[in-house]
């Protein structure tokens, strides 16, 4: 039977979901697809939505009432979602299978369903999958999930979990190279077990390894101590770069709040740290851009108030996203006075 996979394709977290799908899913169609697309026809056989709303992505509408219920068919019979953003899975029935936390990324969540999936169960159709089965979100919190590496840095800086000093330059190593299907091969490589001697050998040529306690080494390794190095030298470029462009930024009050906002077409909270200090009067980020057609605003938390649920706004203008980055598109702009 056909397998279709539908992905986000605007960030590391969508593009990671694409190539964990491709590693065990070799025979799927992968078709990315973006907020600003148009929504697409419901293809049979098979169906994976990573990283996406579903609805948004088919283009209907799920009614409050199949929130707790049995979700409507839609010629959907075969699909399989795995997501982690609060909008969606608030406004999604619960009863869609698949694989779903707030608060961890799709990529870890794809990876632990997959690897979960293909080799513990491999007697159940993906929709008869029971995510009990799988980690809960202490787990991934914890770092108790085995997964490679490049997989953990992308998903904890997709939900802005810092501990990680590399998290952030991991993401400027991604963007500094096409990635070849090598690359990915490595990156999402199995883990290994090498002899003693194979470890000495690795040791004494400088190969950075990590050795787990069960004697495996993780090989993607030294394919992400590659890309961080890239990374150092482009994250001192963009700070250097964000900190000049903070001079255009200004508060906009809007939805009861104080945002730091500045016009641009690229952005993320990171964009904002020049100027992202309580004394600055914010109490969160935005950046918005006209497309041609729309304007496109995105908003952040600020890194001195990270209580509030920006999502709620983001939804009430047609959007959605996490508590601290969601976003919408509209005509006009609702907080020009």
């Amino acid at each position: 039977m056909k397998t279709t996979v539908i992905h986000h394709s605007a960030d590391f977290d969508g593009i990671f979901c694409r190539e964990i799908a491709r590693k065990f899913l070799p025979d799927a169609e992968l078709i990315g697809w973006d907020f600003v697309n148009d929504p697409i026809p419901i293809p049979d056989g098979n169906i994976y939505v990573m990283d996406l709303p579903v609805d948004r992505v088919f283009g209907f509408t799920y009614k409050p009432e199949d929130v707790s219920g049995q979700p409507p068919q839609n010629g959907l019979g075969k699909l399989v979602w795995i997501d982690h953003h609060k909008s969606s899975i608030e406004t999604h029935p619960a009863a869609i299978p698949g694989y779903r936390i707030d608060g961890v990324a799709a990529c870890r969540l794809a990876w632990q369903w997959f690897t979960g999936f293909v080799h513990q169960n491999p007697q159940l159709h993906p929709t008869e999958y029971v995510g009990a089965m799988l980690p809960a979100k202490s787990d991934f919190i914890d770092r108790k999930v085995e997964e490679p590496l490049a997989v953990r840095l992308a998903g904890e800086y997709d939900i802005w979990d810092k501990r990680d000093l590399d998290v952030d330059i991991f993401q400027f190593g991604l963007r500094s190279r096409e990635l070849t299907t090598h690359d990915w091969q490595t990156l999402l490589g199995n883990f290994t077990k090498p002899s003693i001697a194979e470890i000495e050998r690795m040791m004494d040529a400088g190969h950075p390894i990590d050795l787990r306690p069960d004697g495996t080494v993780d090989e993607s390794v030294s394919t992400v101590q590659g890309l961080l190095g890239n990374g150092k030298l482009l994250q001192s470029y963009q700070q250097s770069n964000d900190a000049g462009m903070m001079f255009r930024s200004f508060i906009i009050e809007f939805e009861g709040l104080k945002f730091l906002a500045l016009t641009t077409a690229r952005c993320n909270s990171l964009t904002f740290a020049a100027k992202d200090v309580p004394e600055t009067g914010h109490d969160a980020l935005m950046g918005f851009y006209f497309d041609g057609q729309k304007w496109n605003v995105s908003l952040y938390h600020a890194k001195h108030n990270t209580g509030i649920d920006l999502s709620h706004i983001a939804v009430k203008y047609g959007g959605g996203g996490h508590r601290g980055a969601c976003g919408f598109q509209a005509e006009t702009l609702p907080f020009l006075k």
